[in-house]
């Protein structure tokens, strides 16, 4: 194989020399970028969860069945997600992060406000695709732009904070959502006439989608050292020749393969157990209603991400040796120690102890999930670093998806009142495991290249 050394350095973007000012310090402007990164994202949660709030009235006035919701909130979405990701990752590289994030913006601006003008299941399943496909943009374009903006040293805090924040979104968003159509329910009669032939929740999608072209220009304010993969910033220069993905991936098949397979299978033991957790506890235990699982369940997951969210910022500070190694070093302990909770639900004997578990799987893997951007922005050249992150979300929402069909099919073969935690078990236990070893067997492989991208 050839060396990426001779063939593959970008000549833009991460790659260091020598002489690189990895010590110094972020300038301002990089904190008000940040800023304007969290607040545009915060926007997209907006207009995702309205669409989550406003689902009962989407049932009434459009005849929409549980299966279609369930549809236009699921799988389907994320296919859809999943499918743009690359594609959008590819075009950031080429012709400039800002701009296609930018259009992102304006694409899912426009599809939250088209959602109110619909009147079937077709029209509005085919605007909130757009929604999906627009915010495909948000992880891979968004991590790339980092390492633009932040030196080495403050790197990881700047991921972290993002990476909090989006985890906080969801509420964010759904609190937002929600208080934009309660000032609606209550003021409708004094709206503008424009408005007055209109139902509440088809304003609100109006009014939440109208600051896209805000958050467009602030995002045009940022300043970028690096805006594309290309040595003119254009996808025009040098760098367009050698950005070329399969070459690189070739090349550094072993690490790639290592690390991308630790993030698939990490995010099977989770998805499966906060998919069926909630069928599973009343089955195990007599005394537990229904009702009652998705409060403990949020107290859980609330516990939870705190947890996950402060402890690999810590580690990263107090563990020794080579700062490249140190996350993965990390992630190796997490998932190991995640597998063990998963194992007690086999003899877990009171609802709270499930729920325990739940919370420290959830920890661990937040834990690792806050290292993994500043992993793949390490080993990414500058011009495919959107695409390779792009893998990130897709990763991630293929293996969601598929554990809680593993864990459903395995269920019937077992016995009716514990058979989900076991099978559970089955799926979550090895895929932990699995996904240590495979963070171990990444180490030598990633120093190496890391070593390479910057010689």
């Amino acid at each position: 194989m050839t060396s990426l050394a001779s063939t593959d350095i970008p000549t833009g973007g991460e790659v260091r020399g020598p002489d690189d000012t990895a010590g110094d310090k972020a300038p301002a402007s990089a904190w008000y970028a940040l800023g304007v990164l969290i607040a545009t994202t915060l926007f997209a949660f907006v207009d995702r969860q309205i669409i989550n709030l406003i689902a009962p009235s989407l049932q009434k006035d459009l005849g929409i069945s549980d299966l279609q919701l369930g549809i236009m909130h699921g799988l389907g979405l994320a296919l859809f997600a999943s499918a743009a990701a690359y594609p959008i990752g590819w075009l950031a590289d080429r012709y400039g992060r800002r701009l296609v994030l930018g259009c992102c913006i304006i694409v899912w601006s426009l599809s939250t406000a088209a959602c109110a003008f619909q009147t079937s299941f077709a029209g509005i399943f085919a605007a909130t695709a757009g929604i999906a496909i627009g915010e495909a943009a948000l992880t891979p374009v968004i991590f790339s732009m980092l390492p633009d903006l932040f030196p080495e040293r403050q790197r990881n805090t700047a991921n972290f904070i993002f990476f909090g924040v989006a985890l906080l979104g969801v509420a964010v968003g759904l609190g937002l959502g929600g208080v934009t159509l309660e000032l609606l329910e209550n003021s409708h009669q004094s709206l503008p006439a424009i408005f007055s032939g209109l139902e509440s929740w088809r304003i609100a999608l109006i009014l939440v989608a109208m600051p896209g072209p805000l958050f467009v220009l602030l995002l045009m304010t940022l300043r970028m050292k690096n805006n594309a993969g290309g040595a003119n910033g254009d996808g025009s220069g040098p760098a367009a020749e050698i950005g070329k993905m399969l070459p690189f991936l070739r090349t550094h098949w072993r690490t790639i393969a290592c690390i991308y397979g630790a993030i698939f299978v990490y995010g099977m033991p989770l998805g499966g157990s906060l998919a069926w957790l909630p069928v599973a506890m009343p089955r195990a235990f007599a005394d537990v209603e229904a009702s009652s699982v998705g409060m403990q369940m949020g107290i859980a997951i609330g516990i939870g991400s705190i947890i996950g969210l402060i402890v690999p910022a810590v580690g990263m500070k107090l563990l020794g040796g080579d700062t490249d190694l140190k996350p993965l070093r990390l992630a190796r302990v997490f998932l190991t120690v995640a597998s063990l909770p998963m194992l007690f639900l086999l003899v877990a004997w009171e609802p709270w102890q499930v729920y325990a578990a739940a919370g420290v799987q959830l920890a661990c893997l937040l834990a690792t999930g806050a290292l993994m951007p500043g992993v793949l922005q390490n080993l990414a050249p500058a011009n495919l670093r959107s695409r390779m992150l792009s893998l990130l979300g897709i990763c991630g929402a293929i293996s969601g998806g598929l554990a809680p069909m593993l864990v459903g099919a395995m269920s019937g073969m077992l016995d009716a009142h514990r058979g989900l935690f076991t099978a559970m078990v089955i799926v979550g236990v090895p895929a932990w495991i699995l996904a240590a070893i495979l963070m171990s067997m990444a180490r030598r492989p990633y120093a190496g290249m890391i070593a390479t991208l910057r010689a």
